[in-house]
């Protein structure tokens, strides 16, 4: 299994234009990205054993003596099965993790030079590797959820749902939040916001003990047998009572829906969660320098998410 890396292990690249002249040729991006994944001991991704050996040839490659496999750098991550240089993939790597509201394929196509379609699908992997961390959260802790999906009041009077107000999922996706006040957060979209929905997710995120702050959402109350659990009355205009207040919940939902609207325009329910992936990526390293997230994810993301092998 690989080990994580430490930013101190990783060259941190200080703006795109000096990565783009550092991996000036596919030769070297490989040679990196292989130092980088595996120490300098190649290892088989299929068995996960290290007596391997080099293959002779243009492209790198592995065979492993002990399941016979053949293998490239790319196998087992995010690159693996694509055509694409593993230059572009650097370069579109920097540029989603750089964007503070993150990148369109439109506009990463423009960047690197290739089609809006592939830059598509080249984002769309990398969202599939900001898939959240096993965070487990304590101390002063704020749940709240926000609804994804277009605006009534902005619809013709004749395309308008009717009973869309409140928590109603009949035309927008509930998104839960939970976030460790001046820590990190995890959001995961929902079927919906009854107890049985929402409740195992925060008891599989929050340590048990710690101090939650909500609304009056009554499946909140619920939270009172495992935690000190305090809320404000949002129905009654009041929002901060205290300490109690869900205004860092609030703040990630805001930096969220400002990506999303200003960026991307629209989410659809399918791919929601790769987004709310991407932006709870963003947000928990907000306060890394671009170079310093572009080489965490690279070390940990794109070798930590596996693709499935048909």
């Amino acid at each position: 299994m690989c080990k994580k890396k430490s930013v101190t292990d990783l060259r941190d690249f200080d703006s795109f234009f000096e990565l783009v002249n550092y991996f000036d040729t596919e030769e070297k991006c490989v040679q990196y990205f292989a130092q980088l994944r595996w120490n300098g001991i190649p290892q088989c991704p299929y068995c996960e054993h290290e007596h391997v050996y080099e293959l002779k040839g243009k492209t790198k490659r592995w065979k492993c003596a002990n399941c016979r496999q053949q293998f490239s750098v790319r196998v087992g991550t995010i690159f693996e099965d694509s055509k694409i240089s593993l230059r572009k993939w650097l370069f579109a790597i920097y540029l989603a993790t750089a964007h503070k509201k993150g990148i369109s394929s439109h506009q990463l196509s423009r960047d690197i030079k290739v089609t809006q379609k592939t830059a598509w699908f080249m984002l769309q992997r990398i969202r599939l590797a900001f898939a959240p961390e096993d965070v487990q959260l304590t101390d002063v802790v704020e749940v709240d959820e926000t609804f994804v999906g277009g605006k009534e009041a902005n619809k013709h009077k004749s395309k308008r749902t009717p009973g869309t107000q409140g928590r109603s999922t009949k035309t927008k996706t509930p998104v839960l939040g939970v976030i460790q006040r001046d820590g990190k957060v995890y959001a995961v979209p929902v079927e919906n916001t009854k107890g049985a929905t929402i409740l195992p997710i925060i008891v599989s995120k929050v340590e048990a003990g710690a101090r939650v702050y909500t609304d009056e959402y009554y499946p909140y109350r619920a939270l009172g047998k495992r935690y000190e659990h305090s809320y404000v009355q949002h129905s009654a205009d009041q929002y901060v009572d205290g300490v109690v207040h869900s205004n860092s919940m609030e703040s990630f939902w805001a930096f969220f829906k400002r990506g999303i609207i200003g960026i991307y325009h629209h989410a659809s329910k399918k791919h929601l969660g790769l987004y709310v992936n991407e932006f709870t990526f963003r947000y928990n390293n907000r306060k890394m320098s671009e170079g310093s997230r572009f080489d965490v994810f690279l070390a940990n993301k794109t070798i930590s998410v596996l693709l499935t092998r048909n």
